[in-house]
């Protein structure tokens, strides 16, 4: 998931939300070196997600290690790291290694390497969700900031994998919002991606089959799913 607003938007605050989970790699950097020796081998022991609050920093490296760690970010994702040689080392993993990515980025950022990323599929591996604020919400932002509003913290997630039931007839409403939300191409990864999205939303509620009201809401969220930036 790519998590696009502008500077000051609360992106990285949003994310840290998430950091203490057990199942999360926070990094605050990372290039491809980092992915195949310290990042692959976590994920080969359970861990199931990197998080990078400031996907920039990662950027702002020189253009080739930058693109380097693009396209390992690329194949973890989706077709996992197995025999990587990479700049005269060579790494096997006994099993494919994947995990998903979950990144925050301002909007003139994403701009300047879009083009790129869609040549490369980077832009269909990612849910891009983009989101922008009215008057009315950056004013209760502000007033929040002035009471000192308590940092929040979310516990969810089983430490173990979990089997999560999607019935019939809510997959074919899942398949339908998918190819009704797709972008470009054939639509396949939306449909896996929104697939995963309700179970996971089942998880949160604490169970192990999804029912229409997870469904429902992640219907209600895929408006901020594409480069439109609803306000909130």
């Amino acid at each position: 998931m790519l998590l696009i607003g502008d500077t000051e938007s609360g992106k990285t605050q949003i994310l840290e939300l998430f950091m203490n989970l057990k199942s999360i790699i926070w990094v605050n950097d990372l290039s491809a070196k980092i992915i195949v020796d310290e990042v692959a081998p976590l994920v080969e022991k359970g861990k199931t997600h990197i998080v990078i609050p400031d996907f920039l920093k990662v950027l702002s490296h020189q253009k080739v290690v930058a693109r380097n760690t693009i396209t390992m970010l690329n194949s973890i994702m989706e077709e996992g790291l197995k025999s990587v040689m990479f700049y005269g080392t060579q790494r096997e993993f006994k099993n494919p290694v994947r995990c998903g990515v979950i990144a925050a980025i301002t909007k003139a950022a994403y701009r300047a390497r879009e083009e790129h990323w869609k040549g490369i599929g980077f832009v269909s591996r990612c849910i891009p969700v983009s989101f922008a604020y009215s008057d009315a919400t950056k004013l209760k932002i502000h007033e929040h900031i002035r009471d000192g509003f308590p940092a929040k913290m979310i516990e969810i997630i089983t430490d173990t994998p979990t089997s999560v039931e999607i019935p019939a007839e809510i997959a074919r409403r899942v398949q339908d919002l998918a190819i009704a939300e797709t972008m470009s191409s054939t639509g396949f990864r939306v449909h896996k991606q929104l697939r995963a999205l309700v179970q996971a939303h089942a998880l949160y509620r604490g169970d192990t089959k999804v029912k229409m009201e997870d469904f429902e809401e992640i219907r209600r969220l895929s408006k901020f799913m594409n480069l439109d930036f609803h306000q909130i």
